[in-house]
């Protein structure tokens, strides 16, 4: 009685585990087991590509302000964020040893230019060389050479707004000695942004300079509202580090987005025709990417997609999948190259 019933529940066993698999006989000495699996039956159709992608916002114009020239810091004439016009003088460094240098030359100068007026005459009247003649003259140009170096110089201890935008925090202090790698403050032009983000290369083709944008903050931002901008500029060539083409887009007028921030941007690229979709759990992600399983001939077969627009049941695909082609929707994980499978329920 004990052994009837340990073998009734090992059949019973055997029933449950293979459940979803087929015996079919091809021949009187040949059976194949093939696994029953859910498809689906994916078509050619018209996909609007709206792309959902990352970014951040920077400044229209942005620069570190550094002096060109060390000396002791004379005045500083801003205030941590100001607003300056382009020309506004930031900081003034002290150039009296330069000024003085500049009078030495100066003194230099004058009796370089008699030297070379005497022994010019002297040539003349056929009492010097022309050799003198062209070392005096020398002499002369190098001397109005540093005078305008020590110019230059001078200059550039006046330090000046280099375009109209708002000052940020300060980092030096009047009377400081500074050298030209000290950082003094920066300068941005924040009334308009730029927008810099990236789309996988297949849509590259697709951007067209002038297209519209939709901008948005963090979804945590408080008053949390979309802005427009303009897409217009791209690089000429895709990034080959991430294999993305990189594209900025502007925002005029004053906009409430910080500069340096996160956003999400939202790009209508336009109906693509002939697009193939898939429900969301068709897609097996794997290290290098994601698959797809479809019927080919009884047996599965793995076909490597990359994957483009989403909605909320379906994503659009790429790669070796042509209009008609039957998915396999379950079963995915214990599926193999090659293994037998046959259909169960369509889910559309």
């Amino acid at each position: 009685m004990t052994k009837y019933f340990i073998i009734t529940i090992l059949i019973g066993s055997l029933i449950s585990g293979c459940e979803n698999e087929v015996e079919i006989s091809e021949s009187d000495n040949t059976k194949i087991n093939f696994t029953a699996v859910d498809y689906t039956i994916v078509h050619d159709q018209m996909v609007e590509q709206i792309l959902q992608v990352p970014g951040t916002t920077i400044p229209f114009e942005e620069v570190k302000i550094y002096s060109e020239i060390n000396g002791r810091v004379e005045s500083i004439n801003f205030e941590e964020g100001e607003k300056v016009k382009k020309g506004k003088v930031l900081v003034k460094i002290d150039t009296d040893i330069l000024e003085a240098e500049k009078k030495q030359l100066e003194v230099n100068l004058r009796l370089a230019e008699k030297d070379f007026k005497r022994k010019k005459q002297l040539y003349e009247s056929e009492a010097g060389t022309l050799e003198a003649v062209e070392k005096a003259e020398s002499n002369l140009e190098g001397l109005k050479a540093q005078i305008d170096l020590i110019n230059v110089q001078i200059d550039k201890g006046t330090i000046r707004a280099p375009f109209s935008g708002k000052i940020g925090l300060r980092q030096i202090s009047e009377g400081a000695y500074i050298t030209t790698s000290d950082l003094i403050t920066s300068l941005a032009q924040i009334e308009k942004l730029k927008v810099s983000f990236s789309i996988a290369q297949r849509y590259a083709s697709r951007v067209k300079m002038g297209q519209e944008i939709t901008v948005k903050p963090p979804s945590d931002s408080l008053n949390v509202t979309s802005e427009k901008a303009i897409v217009y500029a791209a690089d000429p060539t895709i990034d080959q580090a991430t294999q993305m083409y990189n594209i900025r887009a502007k925002m005029d007028g004053n906009s409430t987005l910080v500069p340096g921030g996160f956003v999400s941007i939202q790009y209508n690229l336009g109906k693509a025709e002939k697009s193939i979709q898939v429900p969301t759990q068709a897609i097996t992600p794997v290290i290098d990417g994601q698959i797809i399983w479809k019927f080919n001939k009884g047996k599965a077969e793995k076909v490597k997609v990359n994957v483009g627009v989403r909605s909320s049941d379906k994503i659009q695909i790429f790669g070796d999948v042509q209009d008609g082609d039957t998915i396999v929707m379950t079963g995915l994980l214990g599926m193999q190259d090659g293994k037998n499978i046959k259909p169960k329920n369509e889910i559309k």
